[in-house]
């Protein structure tokens, strides 16, 4: 929910009090919070947003056109609308830029080519959410270094991210929607590493593109197309755990296989969230339905619209008064829920869900809707069963993980190193080390 100078609207502006009041049934269970709590720009405190029911995918699992009623005209913003959202969202994005060291200091937009909507073809819808829309690019109308590809190979295929253009019917809710679109585009353009999307290209018009287009999908951002989730992939291992069951030889040969398979796909993620914390970058909404693969099986982690950098601390407990409530219920922090402050250790707690699903091959909390989820874990410390038949190492890693005690839990480069051993010392022995 954005706050309450977020709003478009022209009226008086409400006062927002910074008191979490209405946490207070969860108040006696609370922990002592260890370490000091640092400041973090006032556009952070009151915001939150629960992404639950958002698809958010850059696959090829086509899902068809939206069927509305409304004509494109419909979904038109009034100019007025339109000229505010641009000096709201211009202003937003620079407040944020300016206490983001890192991305301040690595973000490479000016070199990232431009495009209007002229310049490509749009194909199938691939996903929508309550604030975005993805879909796939058949073919660009110009020369572009995206389309200059070696004959030998095969062409890449790309997809286009925009804000959901119903959005023009919520004012508050578009201007926190662009202004996480605009920040996508600069954390996207300061990185680089292999198991993080790339950027290829975005609007020409800029953020000017709201106004000028006169629609909230005026902006818009340009990513390769990735083949399928990890949601999907850990439907399909599941799957492969069915068969192998069923065989009469070979099957412990081939549960190791598929063990080692997921347990190098948790490495890479774990690599790349690493990659993140080194650089203060707070994921905020590590799930399956965030973690893809492209043509050639690389992983790659997508969707930074919740993504914030923290201050640099000489104390690496210090926690900021970052929004609550912002990510996915099911992998969400305890103190997140909470709406404590927090630091990078809320996505440990996050990967250590995520690590379990992918050795368990099962949705965490199963069963459970997302306030169900959040009730669990944080008033009665529910947290998944870890079997005594997975290696030693990874179950104190998760144990650790998901610790109420963020002081408690290891660091992402820790977590690396310790999959990294496991992974090593099974592959040199032939089965998963106990």
């Amino acid at each position: 929910m954005a706050s309450s100078d977020d709003s478009l609207d022209s009226g008086p502006r409400r006062r927002v009090s910074r008191h979490y009041s209405n946490d207070s049934l969860l108040d006696s269970n609370r922990s002592p919070r260890r370490g000091r709590v640092g400041r973090h720009p006032s556009y952070e405190l009151q915001r939150s947003c629960d992404r639950d029911t958002n698809v958010t995918n850059l696959t090829g699992d086509t899902l068809g056109s939206m069927s509305d009623d409304k004509d494109d005209a419909d979904f038109a913003l009034a100019p007025d609308l339109a000229d505010r959202l641009v000096k709201r969202t211009e202003a937003r994005v620079s407040q944020v830029v300016a206490s983001s060291k890192y991305v301040q200091s690595n973000c490479t937009l000016s070199d990232i080519p431009r495009f209007s909507r002229a310049d490509f073809i749009l194909g199938d819808l691939i996903a929508f959410g309550g604030f975005s829309n993805v879909y796939a690019i058949e073919h660009f109308t110009v020369d572009t270094e995206l389309t200059n590809t070696n004959p030998e190979e095969k062409p890449k295929k790309y997809v286009i991210k925009h804000l959901n253009p119903k959005l023009a019917f919520n004012p508050k809710k578009l201007v926190v929607g662009a202004k996480d679109l605009v920040m996508e585009a600069h954390f996207l353009s300061a990185f680089d590493h292999e198991h993080i999307i790339k950027l290829r290209g975005w609007s020409a018009a800029g953020i000017s593109g709201f106004s000028s287009a006169g629609r909230a999908d005026g902006f818009f951002l340009i990513l390769d197309r990735l083949t399928i989730t990890l949601s999907k992939r850990i439907s399909r291992w599941r799957e492969d755990e069915k068969v192998r069951k069923t065989l009469t030889k070979g099957r412990t040969i081939a549960k190791n296989q598929l063990l080692m398979i997921r347990l190098k796909v948790a490495i890479d993620i774990a690599s790349a969230v690493s990659y993140l914390h080194e650089r203060r970058i707070l994921f905020r909404d590590l799930k399956p339905a965030n973690i893809g693969f492209d043509p050639n099986n690389v992983l790659k982690v997508f969707d930074f619209g919740l993504a914030v950098e923290i201050p640099y601390h000489e104390d690496p407990e210090t926690t900021f008064k970052l929004a609550g409530n912002t990510g996915t219920s099911r992998y969400m922090a305890v103190e997140v829920i909470r709406k404590d402050p927090y630091n990078l250790k809320a996505d440990v707690f996050s990967y250590s869900i995520l690590l379990w699903e992918i050795m368990a091959l099962a949705k965490p909390y199963d069963g459970l809707l997302g306030p169900q989820v959040k009730e669990s874990v944080s008033l009665f410390g529910e947290r998944p069963s870890v079997p005594r038949s997975w290696p030693v190492a990874i179950r104190r890693l998760l144990r650790r993980g998901w610790s109420e005690s963020i002081s408690n839990r290891p660091t992402m480069n820790s977590i690396l190193d310790t999959l990294t051993k496991v992974y090593e010392a099974s592959a040199k022995s032939g089965v998963l080390v106990p």
